[in-house]
């Protein structure tokens, strides 16, 4: 096997650069390092690049209407007037109805005691609605005798105009910011055309 021919130095080398190109040359050539005596270390491999969090969106705002329209809070104090006024006419029909539950007949009696406890129900309802507005319970005790009509027939009709005011005064206040005002109010409105129809059913009775 011939032995591999060692390259000659170059014409510009001085002696003691030959000796050494020598000795590394051997070197090289018994460790079986290659061609060359310089190794080229590897290159090291970057870092992985770091993905920052994507940073939080801030949460919608709410238009100021829909802040404000909060259920039976503290902004719908500016309903309490009408509340007042809506409590104090059912205790009114409450007591009118109690008084001609009496003046009737048994048959009519026991209709008219009915509208008279629903009457109550609704300004329980209705204080109820005052109480967690303002904290204070509006219930009025102590009405004032209702005023009827010289007749019993006379004061069915009254009643019966009187049932379609409230129907039509609690749909106009249905009209209101606060959600759950406006759905009573469309409850008590839609009782109180019931009112009506069973007004209308005890004089076609009679």
């Amino acid at each position: 096997m011939e032995m591999e021919q060692m390259p000659q130095p170059g014409p510009g080398m001085c002696g003691s650069d030959r000796e050494v190109f020598q000795r590394v040359w051997r070197r090289v050539m018994e460790t079986g390092g290659g061609e060359s005596p310089v190794e080229v270390a590897p290159a090291e491999p970057e870092p992985p690049a770091q993905t920052l969090p994507a940073p939080a969106l801030p949460a919608p705002a709410l238009p100021a209407a829909e802040e404000e329209a909060c259920c039976l809070g503290p902004a719908s104090a500016v309903y309490g007037e009408v509340l007042q006024r809506f409590i104090q006419g059912e205790l009114q029909a409450a007591a009118a109805y109690a008084a001609l539950a009496r003046l009737g007949g048994r048959r009519s009696a026991v209709r008219l005691s009915a509208l008279a406890a629903q009457e109550r129900r609704h300004a329980k309802r209705l204080s109820a609605a005052y109480f967690l507005i303002s904290g204070v319970y509006y219930h009025p005790a102590g009405q004032a005798a209702p005023r009827l009509e010289r007749t019993f027939l006379g004061s069915l009709r009254a009643r019966f105009l009187a049932e379609q005011r409230e129907e039509a005064a609690y749909r106009a206040a249905a009209d209101c910011r606060d959600p759950c005002l406006r759905e009573l109010f469309l409850e008590l409105a839609g009782e109180e055309r019931g009112h009506s129809r069973t007004l209308r059913g005890i004089l076609e009775e009679l």
